[in-house]
């Protein structure tokens, strides 16, 4: 899968394009292992790369970061797709995408990025509809199949999975500890509350795509 374009959304020479794969994959796993506090430096020592190479790429923080969002919603949106693909209108198929969004969740690869001074680029905001439009095609499907309750909906599901805590950023890429293993404890628990029939009456409508764009504005910046 190809990169995001860097800001300046230009045809890139081949190095080039390589460096902004290789910020992008060092700076995700940076991410993931510090939180979203930590430097740029730091992304440039890990990477081999220097200051200025990154920031000929990405201008800013906000600017890396939007375009790891970018990064990440693609792969999501290929995860559901192949989910779709191979195991249409099964349990599994469902599980299996809600166990990796939950992954990306608790090893904080949902960038937050707030207090930023512009909106989202146009590149994000088309991945985050498209994927949108993919997690209400896997809900969809499953509620026919009978295997998903009916009164809930996809952007449920993204307020939901977005509920459960990520790992605590260390000093160390060590996810060994108790802390990381929450997050598959509280997806099956989701998972279990989200089997059709439901025991429960749900209070309040199902939340729209006015309320997740809110929430992302609001928690992450995007």
């Amino acid at each position: 899968m190809s990169p995001p374009k860097p800001p300046a959304d230009r045809p890139l020479r081949a190095d080039a394009r390589q460096n902004v794969e290789q910020i992008l994959d060092v700076a995700q796993a940076v991410f993931a292992d510090l939180g979203y506090q930590a430097s740029i430096a730091e992304v440039a020592r890990r990477s081999g790369l220097g200051m200025g190479t990154i920031y000929r790429h990405f201008p800013n923080k906000t600017a890396l970061v939007e375009h790891i969002a970018i990064k990440v919603m693609r792969e999501s949106l290929t995860e559901v797709r192949r989910a779709l693909a191979e195991e249409p209108l099964t349990w599994s198929a469902f599980g299996q995408v809600m166990r990796h969004m939950t992954r990306l969740r608790s090893s904080q690869l949902f960038p937050v990025s707030r207090g930023r001074a512009t909106d989202p680029g146009p590149e994000l905001a088309d991945v985050r509809t498209r994927l949108l439009a993919a997690l209400e095609d896997l809900v969809t499907r499953a509620q026919q199949a009978g295997v998903l309750r009916d009164d809930v909906n996809a952007y449920d599901i993204v307020l939901m999975l977005n509920s459960i805590p990520p790992r605590h950023a260390t000093d160390t890429a060590d996810d060994d500890g108790p802390v990381s293993d929450l997050a598959d404890r509280y997806i099956g628990v989701l998972l279990d509350g989200l089997r059709a029939p439901g025991a429960e009456t749900l209070a309040r409508p199902a939340p729209g795509r006015r309320e997740i764009d809110e929430f992302f504005r609001a928690t992450h910046g995007l």
